[in-house]
Order: structure tokens, then C-alpha cells, then sequence
């Protein structure tokens, strides 16, 4: 569920770009979470934080993913904003690219360091960060990459924590971000109405506040429905690990 504005997020929408491919990459990411949050209006220490962790994200993916993948051309990066509410209010800001096993890492530069201090200052000024593999939600064709992302606080008084998201709603947008990237499912109905999705290797409950599943034999995870899109990356980061052929990317 792509939203228009900043506002749509509280709703457990998505704000989705496609970045520029080069040195101007930054400065774009900058501007798109600076508009975004002060629509939230957050506060300017937390905008500034944001600014400038996207801004280190965007150029460390510039300088080490930017390039040519095998035979492939690069991949167009993007720039992706949601809401989270677990395991607190969060602000989530991903950068992605088509460098799936270049994972990023900090070099152990102090903050006064002249190099290598980026993501180190990515982990100073945010609740926390990391990269994950997933894949594209701008390009149609479900590219494979990864996303480098990081979380800031929103207000304990976020409005998402109160908005109830119907279940049908839910299943509905969870089905369709996940067909987007590929994935082959269906939704049924049980005879009481709830909404199961049925995946090759999976199957999520949409419950009348929940989204429910077993990651691995033994953890099972539970999310609330207004975390749709972080249930999205998380159901992605699954299907994509069980190496289901029918979790092949979309022609």
C-alpha cells in the first residue's frame, strides 16, 4: 500500500522512490526524509538524525554497490519510508540496492576518525540499523538486492498505535505487496471469516488485530496489522530463505 503523502503512514502505508544513480544520490535521500518527517512533525533533532543517517546510507551504497552485477546493469536504488509500532514507535527508513551479498558493516572508526566512520555514525544516531536481503518494491520485475536501513523514534502519542486496520483490509494489502515481489499465494476465508494466505512454504493468519506465522519450527511471531509493511520485509526476508521454486522472481 503506497501512500501520496507522509500522512498515510500513521495508516500503516509505504513511501517508495527510485533514487538517482549517482553523486547526487545523497542529497535527493536528504531532501525526500527531511519532507517526509516534517510532515510527521517530528522533531528537529530527530529530522537532523535522520538527514544525516540517510545521507552516509546513500553514499555507502553509491560507493559499494553502485556497480554492474555480473552481466547486469545496476540496479536502481530506492529510497523506502514506513511506520512501525513493535517493538516500539519507529520511523523506518530503508535504502535499497542490488548488491545482495555486499552487507555493509562498521569499521571500528572512532566518530573523530577521518574514514570509515559512516555507518558507525548511523549507529550513534539511531534506535538501530542493518541490512537485510530482500527485494525491489518500486521495479516490477521483483529485483533481487538488499536494504540498508535504520529506525528513529516517533512520539510515544504515534497515532498509528490507536488506528485500527480492518482484517480484510490487512490481508488483502499483505497479499498484494507480496505478489508484487514475486511471491505466489492465495487468500481463503475460513468459516468464521477469518483470512488465512497460503504460501508454498507458509501460511499467515490475519486475526482480527494480528498478523500471525511460524518463521521456523519452533518461533512463532506475531505482528499487529498496522505493521503491515514490516511484516512485508519480514514475510519477504522468509519466502526468499526457503528457496521454494515457487518463489522464483517474476519474469
Amino acid at each position: 500500500m503506497e501512500v501520496k503523502g507522509a500522512w498515510g503512514l500513521v495508516t500503516g502505508g509505504l513511501c517508495a522512490w527510485r533514487l538517482p544513480g549517482d553523486e547526487s544520490r545523497p542529497a535527493t535521500a536528504r531532501r525526500l526524509v527531511r519532507q517526509t518527517m516534517s510532515e510527521l512533525r517530528l522533531d528537529r533533532d530527530v529530522i537532523e538524525d535522520g538527514e544525516l543517517a540517510v545521507s552516509e546510507t546513500a553514499t555507502n551504497a553509491l560507493r559499494h554497490a553502485g556497480h554492474a552485477q555480473g552481466d547486469r546493469p545496476p540496479t536502481i536504488p530506492e529510497l523506502w519510508i514506513w511506520a512501525r509500532t513493535v517493538p516500539s514507535p519507529q520511523l523506518i527508513v530503508s535504502v535499497f540496492d542490488g548488491a545482495r551479498t555486499a552487507a555493509p558493516h562498521t569499521s571500528g572508526a572512532g566518530l573523530l576518525d577521518e574514514h570509515g566512520k559512516g555507518l558507525e555514525l548511523v549507529r550513534q544516531v539511531t534506535a538501530a540499523w542493518g541490512s537485510t536481503p530482500t527485494r525491489s518494491r518500486v521495479d516490477t520485475t521483483s529485483t533481487l538486492g538488499k536494504r540498508v536501513w535504520f529506525a528513529l523514534p516517533l512520539p510515544h502519542d504515534w497515532p498509528g498505535l490507536h488506528y485500527r486496520v480492518h482484517p480484510g483490509t490487512a490481508a488483502h494489502h499483505l497479499l498484494l505487496n507480496l505478489t508484487r515481489r514475486g511471491f505466489k499465494g492465495q487468500r481463503n476465508t475460513t468459516e468464521d471469516g477469518l483470512s488465512v494466505l497460503v504460501f508454498p512454504t507458509l501460511n499467515v493468519w490475519v486475526h482480527r488485530r494480528t498478523f500471525c506465522w511460524w518463521s521456523t519450527p519452533h518461533r512463532y511471531l506475531r505482528r499487529p496489522l498496522i505493521d503491515l509493511q514490516e511484516t512485508t520485509e519480514l514475510l519477504t526476508h522468509h519466502l526468499d530463505t526457503t528457496h521454494a521454486p515457487a518463489c522464483s522472481p517474476l519474469p
